[in-house]
């Protein structure tokens, strides 16, 4: 199967240095400034860290599950059309299944991550500032 093979990671490797290699920064810096935004509107609305509840909680799981789903989704696609670009161009063809890996791995991972640390984050200087403006 080419995602277990040795010409995977030569493909990779390629994508990388290639052309639109750019993207393997730019992407994920995106991802984590939509995440670090998004984990303040968290945090403002009271929620709790993005995918905390969909790992940890089970009630009302499918729900919990839907709306990360649908949080992840632009920024997921935004990687998987730019791999796929990136696959044309320097291999003149495009594999759906590398595409949907690098793409969720560019954008997703830093997405999630971002956004559930800067809830914690502004969560935690929201409490602080609340607790300093109830002291006499």
């Amino acid at each position: 199967m080419y995602i277990f093979s040795s010409k995977f990671l030569d493909d990779l490797a390629a994508r990388i240095t290639g052309p639109m290699s750019f993207r393997f920064f730019v992407q994920p810096m995106v991802a984590i400034m939509l995440g670090i935004r998004d984990g303040k509107l968290d945090s403002k609305a009271g929620t709790p860290p993005f995918l905390y509840n969909v790992i940890f909680k089970k009630e009302n799981y499918r729900s919990q599950l839907r709306n990360a789903l649908h949080a992840l989704l632009k920024p997921v696609i935004v990687g998987i059309v730019l791999d796929a670009l990136a696959q044309y161009l320097i291999f003149k063809h495009i594999r759906p299944l590398p595409a949907l890996l690098v793409g969720t791995f560019i954008m997703g991972v830093p997405y999630s991550l971002s956004r559930g640390i800067s809830n914690r984050i502004f969560s935690k200087i929201r409490t602080k500032k609340e607790t300093f403006h109830d002291k006499p």
